[in-house]
């Protein structure tokens, strides 16, 4: 695998300038610009543009899609799928929390807050390196120079088998969680694991889609949105009765899936990357100006908006219910359409979460010979396998499922973001104007006007200034991500792990 340089480029007003080799530079010229290598024009499909904090959306007209295991979606679509993470297991668990509101608004607040600071990370990432891929953000950062094909291999074997436990141990959660929540709703010779089986079957149809440009998978992800919005209006209607609620929780929850971890839960996603690639697939033309529904920041944004506002009841039911004592028991059919919608949700939610799973590595002579798609078969198998593991076992599953959400959700992309901006080599190099150079004596004439130019020079300073507040203010978020939230949330861990509190 070749390596993947990156370009160097200033801001628009040097863009233009001068060739720089970094070999021999210009010591008249006030900034120089590291080249492509001889690879560069070769290796580089996803031709971003370095300038990945502009405010302007028309510099990305430049921008093309990279090759990507998630094929173009419209708007609506990535909207769709940048809300529906956030409308599962730990919105359902909201209402059986008893934070006291004062404690509760905050944190919902603060981790949508976050929620929506890193997907803005991830896309700056992206368009830092030029890569809208996980596997390829990360290679960039740690393995980005020549001869490291060995390091690129292993990394990329790591990502990968990360992903794809995540998204099966979520899945098997999902599915063992629906079978909990019906359990006590149906006769009693029907056991856990038939009811499992039962549910598994019934998804199977919708999973194997081909991607998440699938229709069937589309349909699921809506559908698991509207049994989330049948499910909180049963809610509601019970709240508004003074019916006590039918939480109808799982009983296979590990020990870290408290009230604010379920909040944390509620907020963390893992595909932003994808489908910030699927997003720019879209646009076909790189002379045609964006839409404005085209672009990520604003589906992000709106999308964790949405999410809140539709939290933001649950809190308040769980903190303002009325004492259980004079409360009323639930009527069979409010009790069945709770139960109902909110396993509706969380197996709906499968074929979304599990098709983005790398498959597995079927040697090519099997391959050949049929195209039954035995990798997804063989995934399925062991996420239904999974969820019919004994409590003991789901409910230390689902511990992990929680730790690894949130370390790919809120410290996965601040480590990186640091990573980049301190250990890296800058994209712009800045050479002091009187710094000698040994080749510049045939060239000190032709190449002095950009030292003279002045109103070029005010404007690069200008455009420094302005961005310097904005970097320090993303400098500080992602270490308040990496170290209060993420070193506290893994202490906070530990020590709930170790029955310390």
């Amino acid at each position: 695998m070749s390596t993947s340089p990156r370009s160097s480029r200033s801001s628009g007003s040097f863009a233009s300038g001068r060739q720089s080799p970094i070999h021999g530079f210009d010591s008249s010229a006030a900034l120089i610009l590291v080249p492509e290598s001889e690879e560069g024009a070769n290796s580089a499909p996803f031709d971003f543009s370095s300038d990945d904090e502009t405010e302007d959306e028309t510099n990305i007209q430049s921008e093309r899609a990279q090759p990507s295991s998630v094929p173009p979606l419209s708007s609506i679509t990535v909207f769709l799928y940048l809300l529906s993470p956030c409308l599962k297991l730990g919105a359902l668990l909201v209402p059986a929390g008893d934070l006291p509101l004062k404690v509760a608004l905050p944190v919902l607040f603060f981790f949508a807050a976050l929620s929506a600071l890193t997907r803005q990370i991830w896309y700056m990432l992206a368009r830092y390196v030029r890569r809208a891929d996980l596997e390829e953000i990360i290679l960039e950062t740690y393995a980005r120079e020549r001869g490291r094909e060995g390091m690129r291999w292993l990394l990329r074997q790591v990502v990968r088998f990360n992903a794809g436990v995540f998204r099966i141990l979520l899945s098997s959660m999902y599915l063992r969680a629906s079978a909990d929540i019906l359990l006590p709703l149906v006769p009693k010779e029907l056991t856990q694991a038939s009811m499992t089986i039962i549910l598994a079957v019934a998804a199977s149809p919708l999973y194997f889609g081909r991607s998440l440009a699938s229709k069937r998978v589309i349909y699921a992800t809506w559908l698991s949105v509207a049994s989330w919005v049948a499910w909180f209006s049963c809610t509601a209607y019970a709240r508004g009765k003074g019916i006590a609620v039918p939480t109808g929780n799982s009983t296979s929850l590990g020990v870290l899936w408290q009230d604010v971890s379920t909040i944390a839960f509620a907020f963390t996603t893992s595909s932003t990357v994808s489908l910030y690639a699927a997003l720019r697939g879209t646009i076909q033309s790189v002379n045609t100006r964006p839409k404005r529904s085209q672009s990520f920041k604003l589906l992000s944004a709106l999308s964790v908006g949405l999410a809140v506002l539709c939290i933001l009841p649950l809190v308040l039911f769980q903190a303002s219910g009325t004492p259980a004592a004079s409360q009323e028991s639930p009527s069979t059919t409010v009790k069945y359409l709770t139960a109902v919608s909110n396993a509706a949700t969380l197996t709906l939610s499968i074929p979304s979460v599990l098709i983005t799973a790398p498959s597995l590595p079927i040697p090519f002579s099997i391959r050949r010979v049929t195209d039954f798609p035995l990798s997804k078969i063989i995934i399925y198998l062991v996420v239904l396998a999974l969820s019919v593991t004994p409590l003991s076992v789901s409910s230390v599953l689902s511990d992990v499922v929680l730790v690894l959400a949130f370390l790919s959700t809120y410290m996965l992309p601040a480590f990186l973001h640091i990573t980049l901006h301190n250990f890296k080599r800058p994209l712009s190099i800045i050479v002091p104007p009187n710094t000698p150079s040994p080749n510049s004596g045939a060239r000190t004439a032709a190449a002095s006007d950009s030292r003279h130019d002045e109103l070029l020079q005010r404007k690069e300073r200008t455009l420094q200034r302005r961005r310097l507040g904005r970097r320090l203010v993303w400098d500080l978020g992602v270490w308040v991500l990496l170290v209060p939230v993420g070193g506290g949330g893994l202490v906070w861990a530990a020590g709930r792990i170790a029955r310390k509190w």
